[in-house]
């Protein structure tokens, strides 16, 4: 199980999203009655999603800043609890969720790629370096020079594979 999934919303809506959200997608929910306690809630643990009800969101623009900063990579949905449908519910959030899984694997990707070139371009002039200073090595040092030519062309090629 992922990170939770935050509501800042109170009454019956709320705690329906809540239950539904538990029960049709496996995630641990966390609710808070108000700004300040979804702001608490922020400050203490990370969130997958941060629900928000809109009321709440139009009533104080600035605090409400405060709680899209405070989510940090939590994407924050704001909702209206009184008309919108469970189900309606559950289709943003899971397309929310998926949007941030998504997000977070090419992330992950671009940063191997990126890990993958820097590494390919050390090796390249380590392997480079190595094999021009095996050219002038003295034989006592040309075995051991050898060796770390071949350590690097076999990292090299591990690393294009």
């Amino acid at each position: 199980m992922g990170l939770p999934v935050l509501i800042i919303a109170a009454g019956p809506p709320a705690l329906a999203v809540a239950d539904a959200l538990r029960r049709e997608l496996d995630t641990r929910v966390e609710i808070a009655p108000n700004r300040r306690a979804g702001l608490a809630a922020l400050r203490r643990g990370e969130f997958a999603l941060v629900l928000l009800e809109e009321s709440l969101a139009a009533a104080e623009p600035e605090a409400t800043e405060m709680l899209y900063q405070s989510a940090m990579a939590a994407p924050v949905v704001e909702l209206n609890f009184g008309i919108s449908s469970v189900q309606r519910v559950l289709r943003q959030v899971r397309s929310t969720l998926a949007r941030r899984a998504h997000d977070q694997a090419q992330a992950r990707l671009e940063a191997s790629v990126s890990l993958q070139n820097e590494l390919k371009a050390t090796l390249t002039g380590l392997l480079l370096e190595s094999q021009l200073a095996l050219r002038e090595a003295a034989p006592a040092q040309a075995l051991k020079l050898r060796h770390v030519v071949e350590l690097a062309g076999d990292l090299r090629n591990r690393l294009r594979a």
